[in-house]
């Protein structure tokens, strides 16, 4: 019989499956995680149709997350809630999807958190991720206020306090992640972080804010020596009564972004970058616009503090 296959398959040491018949191995996706902790090869774990309302930690590596049909991993942690001792939870600890792992591949899931808009719960987070060589192919991101984090995060917050996040069980040397064909919203700020991420053929929606202020999409706070984000041959759209939304600010001093190649809509703002209200940050930033194609390219200011490169073909 003829191979149909033409590229041999990954092989895993384990496979499993999630979902909600007889046929599954577990029903929570966090179930079949835990159940992986022992494992020396690659696992890959099916994730049938179904709505999951979960909030998961991954601190596994060599993992491959495959949903099936249409897959929703849904949480409601937001940032004002209260814990046992009547204390805000905070930002980091709202995450409906966690990862502090290597060599992870998430493939056709939509990750969720629906806790609601910032102005009413504070951040909420659907992902955060202090993982390294983590992919993610077709997926979705759904939020509002800091929808998606990617570590590592600054040593101490502005205040000078320290962040309360997860239990980080591994530090690790590179954060790098890969968004392929994914879809991501929010608000404000709601990719930032100072990992390094490349985002290729991305939609990225901003949503409208209850009080009509402006909106930003990314907050940077790259390291010194990283590369922060990219975005390349990505989607910056919004809905249609969505206005003055920048590309980005900086969480922190050398935050680093670049759009390349990239379709950018008319809600964004003429300047297109904010220096977070400190004329400083227009020093240290490296903020980069390569060849991108804007739906109001005449209402566009050059910002002298933004390398701006406009191909003429």
């Amino acid at each position: 019989m003829e191979n149909i296959l033409k590229e041999t398959p990954l092989k895993f040491h384990k496979s499993l499956v999630v979902g909600r018949n007889q046929i599954c191995d577990f029903f929570s996706i966090q179930e079949a995680l835990d159940s992986c902790c022992d494992e020396n090869g690659p696992v890959k774990i099916t994730v049938l149709s179904g709505e999951y309302y979960e909030n998961i930690s991954l601190y596994q590596s060599n993992i491959t997350l495959l949903g099936i049909g249409s897959v929703k991993v849904i949480g409601n942690r937001y940032a004002l809630q209260k814990d046992e001792h009547f204390r805000e939870i905070g930002t980091f600890q709202t995450a409906t999807f966690f990862i502090n792992g290597e060599n992870i591949t998430l493939e056709n899931l939509e990750i969720i958190n629906n806790a609601g808009p910032g102005e009413k719960v504070g951040q909420a987070i659907a992902l955060y991720s202090e993982g390294n060589n983590v992919t993610f192919k077709n997926c979705s991101f759904r939020g509002q206020q800091d929808t998606i984090c990617l570590g590592p995060l600054p040593e101490m917050q502005k205040n000078g306090q320290p962040f309360s996040t997860p239990e980080i069980r591994t530090i690790l040397e590179e954060n790098t992640s890969h968004f392929i064909n994914c879809y991501i919203e929010g608000t404000i700020d709601f990719i930032f972080g100072g990992g390094e991420a490349v985002f290729e053929d991305c939609e990225i929606k901003s949503l409208k804010r209850p009080n009509n202020k402006d909106g930003y999409v990314t907050a940077a706070s790259t390291l010194k020596n990283k590369k922060g984000f990219y975005f390349n041959q990505c989607f910056i759209t919004a809905n249609a009564d969505v206005k003055n939304v920048f590309l980005g600010r900086p969480w922190r001093p050398y935050a680093k972004t670049t759009f390349a190649n990239c379709t950018i809509g008319s809600h964004i703002h003429h300047n297109r970058w904010d220096d977070w209200g400190n004329k400083a940050n227009r020093i240290t930033v490296a903020y980069k616009e390569f060849n991108n194609r804007y739906s109001d390219q005449g209402d566009m200011n050059i910002i002298d503090w933004i390398d701006f490169i406009q191909l003429d073909y």
